[in-house]
């Protein structure tokens, strides 16, 4: 069976979760906390970030929610999350690259230092100036994934 590790307000972590769940993939979860990664994590994966999905008795290891996402889009054909023709799946992978990248960057990063990590591991205030910022930015990336749900301008992003 499948092992996931992975951080509750990962998300990395629940994106590969949700996957899983879409696809009927049976998993186990282990918490692995961001701050007090084991050595036996580090061993899994040297770059210390989850999500990690490991398979003993197939002895494997995939990291990275966009290599794991990739291997079981690519070995389980049930409920397949990118459709299309090429150029289209193609879109689809550069918008959630995009996403992934910027959203976490600019609101979920500074969101879990200052409302997280200062308050738990730092025992220090949060910034209220940051998640300001963070929340304004939030804003931003919603009003970009509006508009691309909406049917005549989101489409044309996606030729």
């Amino acid at each position: 069976m499948w092992r996931l590790y992975q951080f509750p307000l990962c998300p990395f972590s629940r994106k590969i979760r949700l996957l899983l769940g879409e696809k009927g993939v049976p998993f186990e979860l282990v918490r692995e906390d961001p701050w007090a990664a084991s050595d036996m994590f580090f061993n899994l994966n040297p770059a210390g970030r989850t999500p990690v999905m490991v398979h003993a008795d197939k002895e494997l290891v995939l990291s990275d929610s966009r290599a794991i996402a990739e291997y079981f889009e690519e070995t389980v054909d049930a409920a397949p999350m990118i459709n299309g023709s090429s150029t289209n799946r193609a879109e689809i992978r550069r918008l959630v690259a995009l996403f992934d990248e910027n959203f976490f960057a600019d609101v979920t990063a500074p969101l879990l230092l200052e409302r997280m990590k200062k308050r738990i591991v730092l025992r220090e205030p949060p910034d209220s100036r940051m998640l300001r910022e963070a929340m304004r930015l939030a804003h931003g990336h919603l009003d970009y994934m509006d508009y691309l749900s909406i049917p005549d301008l989101g489409s044309q992003a996606l030729r």
